[in-house]
């Protein structure tokens, strides 16, 4: 241990710094010892190291060797991790190397070496104490504003550095950003540090000088930031009338502010735009607690600005601005008003003492401007005259507010008035009906002053009658004029009253009313035009509709036949020189419609003689005199009555009258032979693929048998009767 002191005393003598001696155990710690100059102290200078060695059982040994004077110094801070030295203790005028000793056992650790010299850190190398608490603070839009105090340190470069970390409740890390100092004076700046977001948070702040061997401070303890008031209260009020006192009762009410922002205060503050008077007793700014949600204000007839705004630590929330207009219908009048010209004097009375009072004149149509204020104090019954001017076509309003310690402010006076060289007749819309007209108008710049007008005047008269009046409110907009006779000319007048015109009225505006029955024959009119358009239609939909439903039940459709061949003749039979017809087709052309006849059989023809009528020629077919629905007719050729085709004879399902038993002879004259049977058959096996089913219309007292091969259908034939 004494060669390792002897040796750095060696290296001291010979002018150089003290290198880095090896511990015992060889190792070399890294650096962590820092020395500055300490500000708002005794101490000039402090010294401080991170901790080596178990805890408690390490003591710590600090040297310092000056160059000049080629001499070390050692200070024993024990277990301590810091040391305090002197002026007397150190020399700012020679270069110094520190380094620091840790012992524990037989264990000794030392530092590396931190030179200390004497144009940096032994004169500006600066470490601040952390900032107060206690800062006064604001927080918009994410932005913390804070006031801060110049330290007090001789030789203080301003102004600072600042830093700030924040962290939200329930979070574990900090968030570090850099803040920046505006509005610097002698005695303290305001820092602006941009956090970017809103909430509850915790903030600390460090601070150092700007030189760059100069040291951050320590962290200042943890600021509570509540979170900011974005929104302005959610105000209602209700506002009473103004009594003979000249004072109303405004009662306000507004929602609770959200927990999150804590001890919130509400600012309400009361403006009067018209008198801005300069009153040490007239205290405009009233401060409640979080817990009221309500508040009376008296107010006089003057117009007023109501602000209400939400206060917690991180600053005042936006205003709720409320307008309370001013009272323009009360019944406080002056003394005694003269207008000469554009010239007014106003005289009033005041009906209680008073320590000032405000003469306000406005014109409605412009901004408000500031009133004239009298600061002295006045008695009861106290006459008061006051000046001002007046403009063409423009409502004016005269006022005297009062102010009292005890009263506060209250109104006298109140007064409207109205220039204008415009006649007082109202131009009207008139629409008329046979025993009554409806006048409608625009109310005039003079009625919209308000307490000009006192009333609207209507004369209306029919020729040879005399004049009818009638008054109307000055707030009114149409009259309606009752009773009036049909189809008569009238004239008719609307004139404004004021207080001081005379009340007269002219009819200049002329109407006819309706003659009666004008109103019914229109009416009918427009029911007949309605009817044939509605009627139509629903005309044409009911019979398209009946039309349908009549003919699926007086004409059902008609099941069709199945395709046959009904009637087949051999070639032996047409080759007799007689041409072959179709089925059911005539020698001559007949209509579809007529009724089947055959050929008798000749032996019964001989035998009945008498009774039966004579067969009509092929020439000139007869219809039958009993059939209601005509049918198609056929008549056989010439000696062909007393038998029919072989492939009719076949189908034994219904024989027609008078038609001989299979078995007859045939047209010819003779039996047909075996060949002719046998060629007949084979046609008629190929022709009657399908059974022959007959279709009966029973359209007479004689069954008609019809066949067709193609599968005809009766009901798509065109009848002929």
């Amino acid at each position: 241990m004494l060669g390792w002191l002897l040796a750095a005393l060696a290296a001291l003598a010979q002018g150089g710094d003290p290198q880095a001696v090896p511990s015992p155990t060889g190792n070399i710690t890294a650096p962590n010892l820092s020395c500055w100059k300490n500000c708002g102290s005794r101490a000039s200078f402090h010294c401080s190291w991170s901790p080596y060695g178990p805890a408690g059982n390490t003591s710590y040994l600090l040297n310092l060797c000056h160059k000049k004077r080629s001499q070390c110094s050692r200070f024993r801070a024990g277990t301590m991790t810091s040391y305090n030295l002197t002026h007397q203790q150190v020399f700012i005028h020679s270069n110094t190397t520190a380094w620091v000793e840790a012992r524990w056992g037989h264990h000794v650790h030392r530092t590396p070496n931190l030179t200390l010299t004497t144009q940096t850190h032994l004169i500006f190398t600066v470490k601040l104490d952390p900032p107060p608490t206690g800062i006064p603070f604001t927080k918009t839009g994410g932005q913390l504003k804070l006031w801060v105090p110049r330290p007090q340190c001789d030789g203080l470069d301003w102004p600072l550095q600042w830093e700030a970390r924040f962290q939200r409740e329930g979070d574990s890390g900090w968030t570090q950003v850099t803040c920046a100092m505006v509005n610097v004076t002698a005695t303290g700046g305001s820092v602006t540090c941009a956090l970017g977001v809103n909430g509850t948070f915790k903030v600390q702040l460090r601070h150092k000088t700007p030189h760059w061997s100069s040291y951050w401070s320590d962290w200042s303890r943890s600021i509570s930031i509540p979170e900011e008031i974005l929104e302005s209260p959610m105000l209602s009020y209700q506002l009473g009338n103004l009594g003979k006192d000249g004072q109303r009762v405004l009662r306000l009410s507004w929602q609770p502010a959200h927990k999150e922002q804590r001890d919130v205060n509400y600012t309400l503050r009361t403006l009067m735009p018209g008198c801005r008077c300069a009153l040490e007793d007239d205290n405009d700014t009233v401060v409640l607690g979080q817990e009221v949600t309500e508040h009376n204000l008296t107010l006089s007839g003057a117009e007023y600005q109501i602000l209400l705004s939400a206060v917690n630590a991180a600053g005042p929330g936006p205003a709720q601005i409320l307008h309370i207009p001013a009272e323009h219908h009360a019944d406080l009048s002056f003394k005694n008003i003269s207008v000469a010209g554009g010239t007014v004097m106003a005289q009033w009375e005041a009906p209680i003492p008073g320590s000032a009072y405000c003469f306000e004149q406005q014109t409605l149509s412009k901004a408000p401007k500031q009133g004239v204020c009298i600061q002295e104090d006045f008695l009861a019954n106290s006459i008061h005259v006051e000046t001002g001017t007046l403009e063409a076509q423009e409502c004016h309003r005269f006022a005297v507010h009062s102010w009292d310690p005890d009263w506060g402010w209250s109104t006298f006076a109140v007064w409207h008035h109205y220039i204008s060289n415009d006649s007082l007749a109202v131009p009207i819309n008139i629409s008329t009906g046979d025993a009554n007209a409806t006048l409608q108008w625009k109310p005039s710049p003079r009625a919209t002053c308000p307490g000009v007008l006192a009333k609207y005047l209507i004369c209306h008269v029919a020729k040879g009658d005399n004049v009818t009046y009638s008054e109307v409110d000055a707030t009114a907009s149409n009259y309606t004029l009752q009773n009036l006779q049909p189809g008569t000319a009238y004239r008719v007048g609307v004139w404004e009253v004021t207080e001081d015109s005379e009340g007269t009225c002219s009819t200049w505006w002329h109407f006819q009313t309706k003659a009666l029955g004008n109103g019914r024959a229109m009416w009918r009119a427009n029911l007949k035009y309605l009817g044939i358009s509605l009627g139509l239609p629903a005309a044409a939909a009911i019979y398209h509709l009946s039309k349908r439903r009549a003919r699926s039940l007086l004409f059902p459709p008609l099941p069709k036949p199945v395709g046959t061949k009904a009637i087949q003749f051999s070639n032996s039979e047409m080759s007799q020189g007689q041409p072959r017809t179709g089925l059911l087709e005539p020698s001559e052309r007949f209509s579809p419609a007529e009724l089947l006849l055959t050929e008798p059989n000749p032996s019964k023809e001989m035998t009945d003689t008498d009774s039966q009528p004579d067969v009509p020629q092929p020439d000139v077919p007869q219809p039958s005199p009993v059939v209601e629905k005509p049918v198609e007719v056929v008549v056989c050729p010439p000696g062909c009555g007393e038998e029919t085709s072989f492939a009719y004879r076949r189908q034994e399902l219904h024989n027609p009258v008078g038609s001989p038993p299979p078995g007859s002879t045939s047209c010819s004259g003779h039996p047909p032979s075996e060949e002719e049977e046998e060629e007949e058959e084979e046609q008629g096996r190929q022709g009657l693929h399908q059974p022959l089913i007959p279709i009966a219309l029973l359209i007479s007292d004689k069954p008609i048998i019809i066949r067709d091969e193609e599968g005809w259908d009766p009901s798509q034939e065109n009848l002929v009767p």
